[in-house]
């Protein structure tokens, strides 16, 4: 996951996703917060499993006591097209491409 502070620091860094996100949303006060991008659905299920949504069941942490970590097992693409599909749209967005770009302000 990349964490960019504006939409100027994503500019910068990734100025083809910065100029879809302005086709799809316009100009406007989410530019000024916070956008985390996560390369593929894999990486946003992840991001949630071990430090979002999840992060309260411990599953990075925990000791399985060489049982195998069940992270290492689950469908992450699968999940994170279900975390996309269900998640708050004004919050999330997923890129033709596959990519995942979450805003803390809302995209409106």
């Amino acid at each position: 996951m990349a964490l960019y502070n504006s939409f100027e620091e994503l500019k910068v860094d990734k100025p083809e996703l910065a100029q879809e996100l302005l086709e799809v949303f316009d100009k406007g006060e989410w530019q000024e917060s916070n956008l985390s991008v996560y390369d593929t659905l894999e990486d946003f299920a992840y991001y949630e499993l071990t430090e979002g949504c999840y992060i309260d069941n411990n599953l990075v942490d925990q000791d399985y006591h060489s049982a195998p970590n069940p992270i290492d097992y689950i469908d992450l693409e699968a999940l994170g097209e279900a975390l996309v599909e269900s998640g708050d749209e004004s919050f999330i967005y997923r890129t033709e491409g596959d990519k995942v770009v979450t805003t803390d302000w809302g995209w409106s």
